[in-house]
């Protein structure tokens, strides 16, 4: 009996890396089709069979992209949308995480569960609203309405900070009252330390969403100097099939999912964490 466990420990232990390993390949696989493309001629494109691995490899194509398109400049664009929005998102969900989570006050409750249904809101449903608000402010044809928005909180965020804020004990900010700290003090130096796992999981979404917003900057954008990366995108693109040059697009496609991948793996044991104490309290 003892040794027919011993033999079935290891054929799951491998049956169950086989298919970790099966779903990784297949999940990955559209990386090294974008890599084979992007290392591609025009010529090796339009070729059949139409070889998987080129040969030879265009690395050219990465000099050829920033000399045809202003990327340098979609890439400036995005990282100033990026930074103020984090700037902001991170300032205000805090704060309003914090008053939620651990400041108790008369429709606290209430206002907590008004924050959530806004998280049910489609962007489809305030974009007209939106649009006029910001035309009658002289804001359309500038960066300010992709971080605007942004930079003034996001429920989502905020009901991650307050579920995460629910965890630290409240001991931490009573021995803190006794010792004359006051809200803000309390709030800076010791929560906000402790809660960098949630920050840095506010950060990463907020980037993801700013890096890879299409409908607003194709609103309110007018000025090819101002595109972000998914307008570069959207010019490099065309506007008819003659016009589209695949490998350039892919090689673009590259340089631009690079920096997310990076900032990810920077900080990707704070955003496990994060996320998973999300869910310690309710």
């Amino acid at each position: 009996m003892n040794t027919t466990l011993a033999i079935r420990r290891p054929i799951g232990t491998l049956l169950r890396h086989a298919i970790v390993i099966i779903v990784a390949l297949v999940f990955f696989s559209p990386f090294v089709y974008l890599f084979s493309t992007a290392l591609k001629s025009s010529r090796q494109l339009l070729t059949i069979p139409r070889a998987f691995f080129p040969a030879p490899l265009h690395f050219e194509n990465f000099i050829t992209i920033f000399q045809k398109y202003a990327v340098g400049t979609y890439f400036l664009n995005t990282f100033l949308v990026v930074v103020f929005s984090i700037v902001g998102n991170v300032i205000v969900t805090t704060l309003t995480a914090y008053a939620l989570a651990r400041m108790w006050f008369r429709g606290r409750e209430l206002l907590f569960t008004l924050t959530l249904s806004c998280m049910f809101m489609p962007l489809f449903l305030i974009i007209i609203p939106r649009f006029l608000i910001f035309k009658q402010l002289g804001m359309i044809g500038t960066l300010l309405p992709l971080i605007v928005p942004s930079a003034l909180g996001s429920p989502f965020c905020i009901f991650l900070m307050r579920q995460y804020l629910r965890s630290i004990p409240m001991e931490l900010s009573e021995a803190a009252y006794i010792d004359g700290c006051s809200e803000l003090r309390i709030y800076a130096q010791i929560i906000m330390p402790l809660s960098r796992p949630a920050i840095a999981t506010v950060i990463i979404f907020t980037t993801q969403w700013r890096w890879n917003d299409f409908i607003e900057p194709l609103i309110y954008l007018q000025n090819q100097k101002l595109y972000t990366i998914t307008m570069g995108l959207y010019t490099i693109l065309g506007t008819s099939a003659e016009e589209i040059n695949i490998h350039l697009v892919m090689t673009f496609l590259i340089i631009s999912v690079l920096p997310i991948i990076a900032i990810f793996l920077l900080a990707q044991k704070q955003f496990v964490a994060g996320m998973a104490h999300t869910g310690l309290k309710g």
